[in-house]
């Protein structure tokens, strides 16, 4: 590991870069108008304590979005309770929450649900903001927990925010019939959708400058492999061009050519499954 690490700080001093490029870790948000109006709409479901549902495809950027909205939150104003467990029980979901509240949740259900409404009484005008991640894994019994605590939301006022984020498949999922009770209650959708092919070239530039890169770093026919390959999905995005801006380092190239691009696309799986696919699928 230590070779490893050598090697890409000295790539990243070669390149002149701060950290390694198409990193995850505490990026800025690349914007657009659909991240905007999904801003807008997670702001809005907790102002008014209503339930929201974000979905969208593996890898396009949900959590990382729902994530520093959480950040821009004014603490005097909203609690966010995150939980990013998807296997938890109906019982776990609930202990969760209290523990997140700093209660000790007890071995009764009525109890826990007691020490629940105290809690969020106990925040004033602080409006709770639960966010489930994972939605799309929870198991019908949690899922049904979840549906019964908005019961807690039946004052004039509601005590609430419930903020759902799952793949494309969780609104279907909660159609039917045994989670339609739930489903009755989302005051709004949002899917949030890959980025455009001509809004990749952009994004890479976004990401390049979280580096410490203020040049353009690929040549077109790189940026349309990737486009292509991507499918327009930042994290797939950022595994291609990462695995790319190494295999240019290594040939101590300053610019990302498509064979770099060609090289990374057969190191990445995702990218590789898409050549492996025969024509016409």
């Amino acid at each position: 590991m230590k070779n490893v690490d050598s090697k890409l700080n000295d790539y990243m001093h070669a390149w002149g870069a701060r950290s390694v490029p198409f990193q995850d870790q505490d990026q800025a948000l690349f914007e657009t108008e659909q991240t905007r109006q999904a801003t807008e709409r997670l702001q809005q479901s907790a102002a008014l304590r209503s339930v929201m549902l974000l979905s969208g495809d593996n890898g396009v950027g949900k959590s990382a979005l729902v994530a520093r909205w959480v950040q821009t939150l004014e603490p005097k104003a909203y609690r966010p309770l995150t939980i990013t467990q998807a296997s938890l029980s109906a019982s776990g979901v609930l202990c969760t929450l209290l523990a997140k509240l700093g209660q000790v949740p007890g071995y009764q259900r009525a109890i826990n649900v007691s020490r629940m409404e105290d809690a969020i009484g106990h925040l004033g005008g602080v409006i709770p903001v639960i966010i489930l991640d994972e939605a799309q894994n929870y198991t019908a019994s949690a899922m049904e927990e979840v549906r019964l605590l908005l019961g807690l939301n039946l004052p004039p006022q509601p005590v609430f925010c419930l903020i759902m984020i799952g793949d494309n498949y969780l609104l279907d999922s909660l159609r039917l019939q045994s989670r339609r009770a739930l489903y009755t209650r989302i005051a709004v959708s949002h899917q949030l959708q890959p980025l455009q092919p001509t809004q990749v070239e952009a994004y890479l530039l976004h990401r390049l400058k979280q580096a410490g890169l203020d040049r353009p770093c690929f040549e077109d026919a790189a940026v349309e492999m990737i486009a292509s390959a991507s499918d327009g999905v930042p994290r797939t995005i950022n595994l291609i061009a990462r695995m790319a801006w190494i295999e240019a380092s290594r040939e101590q190239q300053d610019k990302i050519a498509p064979t770099h691009v060609d090289a990374a696309l057969r190191l990445v799986p995702v990218a590789r499954d898409k050549i492996a696919m025969p024509s016409g699928r």
